[in-house]
């Protein structure tokens, strides 16, 4: 099972409701780690055993994904707020099928999901 990191990127609403699918996610803003460098987050994920929650496409960059122990979500589209539902519900079914690894992408399209790793 997947533990999350939701980058400040991430809508809250879409942490409160993967919290309400059983989602263990935690926001970096909870941890006041507000504004801090991409290299930042991948040590507080790795430390905390998670895998990061973006839309930063930075983190898909082998040079960042090389340093991530437990894998990236990357949502790849700014979801209108009806998309929030759709993508909460892919998420929280990915975090139950998935065990963390660092070759882990997920990608997130408004059609699809893109599983590598």
């Amino acid at each position: 099972m997947l533990k999350l990191l939701a980058d400040e990127n991430i809508p809250k609403r879409l942490v409160r409701l993967l919290h309400e699918r059983g989602v263990n996610v935690i926001r970096l803003q909870d941890l006041r780690a507000r504004g801090i460098s991409d290299r930042e987050v991948i040590k507080i994920a790795n430390r905390l055993g998670r895998v990061i929650l973006t839309r930063d496409q930075d983190f898909t960059m082998p040079n960042l994904l090389s340093l991530v122990e437990f894998g990236v979500i990357y949502i790849s589209y700014q979801p209108s707020k009806e998309e929030i539902l759709d993508i909460a519900d892919r998420i929280a079914t990915l975090t139950k099928e998935y065990e963390p690894k660092p070759s882990l992408l997920v990608i997130v399209t408004r059609d699809y999901t893109e599983i590598y790793g």
